[in-house]
């Protein structure tokens, strides 16, 4: 979990990506200076009614397409070393796939996220597609940091329905990381406002309660490769919005074989997002 000095002008060294690729999630420190996490925290300020709405006194709540809420969430979105990193682990083309501010409640012993992947909430085409996570709070294990498994991304998609085949947004097959818990392969994320946290849509992760009278913030953009077509799962209002590069119109499948598209994906009716994340919490 460790981020080198490059020696050029990419972001991520050898080293990096080869942690990332055998860990499936990365950690850069003081990606935000002390004037971007204050701008941001003021713009969660201004989200404080549909924080309440969600029930955020009480349990985690996830605020989805903040980049159309307030404009320092949108800036963010375009953060030059999250795209520099992203692009140098999942290809030059990015879309933003969604965005979510996490709110972690004061409520002490509440907000607890259980063992999750974020590929079965949106399945798509192929992995190329990661969460990059900015701590608008110092995160520690009393106020709910995010905890992951190293090396679980490469499990594969795991199953996330119960015995009658309902979704139920935790993974409900513990057998592919069940020696892991044994032998506390484990890692807890604990640091300063400013990092910025990486991980793939296969890494097992989850979060602690927050048993402190704070709050926990954890600003997400969820990014996918030009070419990697969502399937399943919710669509958002911020699909639409490329980060780098541009459509590619194909779509390349998990073998890395790739199908030209006659045009690219345009949503010409007004897209909203799906009303059914409102009883979902993740991270």
């Amino acid at each position: 979990m460790t981020y080198s000095k490059p020696n050029n002008n990419k972001i991520l060294t050898k080293k990096d990506i080869d942690f990332y690729q055998n860990n499936g999630y990365l950690v850069i420190e003081n990606v935000l200076n002390n004037n971007e996490v204050k701008e941001l925290q003021n713009a969660s300020l201004t989200l404080e009614e549909e924080r309440n709405k969600l029930g955020g006194n009480d349990k985690l709540a996830v605020i989805m397409n903040v980049v159309f809420l307030h404009e320092a969430f949108m800036k963010t979105a375009f953060n030059k070393i999250m795209l520099g990193v992203a692009q140098q682990l999942i290809g030059e083309n990015l879309r933003l796939q969604h965005c979510k501010l996490n709110w972690k409640p004061k409520s002490v012993g509440a907000g607890e996220v259980k063992w999750h992947q974020d590929f079965p909430y949106f399945p798509h085409t192929n992995h190329d597609l990661l969460a990059c996570m900015f701590l608008l709070d110092d995160a520690s294990i009393q106020n709910g940091c995010m905890r992951m498994i190293p090396g679980s991304h490469k499990y594969g998609p795991i199953d996330h329905k119960d015995a009658n085949g309902k979704f139920t947004g935790n993974a409900t097959d513990n057998n592919p990381y069940e020696e892991d818990l044994k032998k506390g392969n484990i890692a807890d994320l604990e640091f300063k406002k400013g990092t910025m946290t990486i991980h793939h849509c296969c890494t097992l992760h989850a979060s602690y309660p927050n048993i402190t009278d704070t709050p926990r913030r954890g600003l997400v953009y969820q990014i996918a490769g030009g070419n990697n077509i969502q399937l399943g799962g919710n669509l958002h209002k911020a699909r639409s919005i490329w980060l780098t590069g541009n459509d590619p119109e194909e779509v390349k499948f998990m073998d890395g074989t790739t199908l030209p598209l006659p045009r690219e994906l345009t949503n010409v009716g007004g897209l909203e997002p799906s009303a059914n994340w409102k009883t979902i919490t993740e991270e």
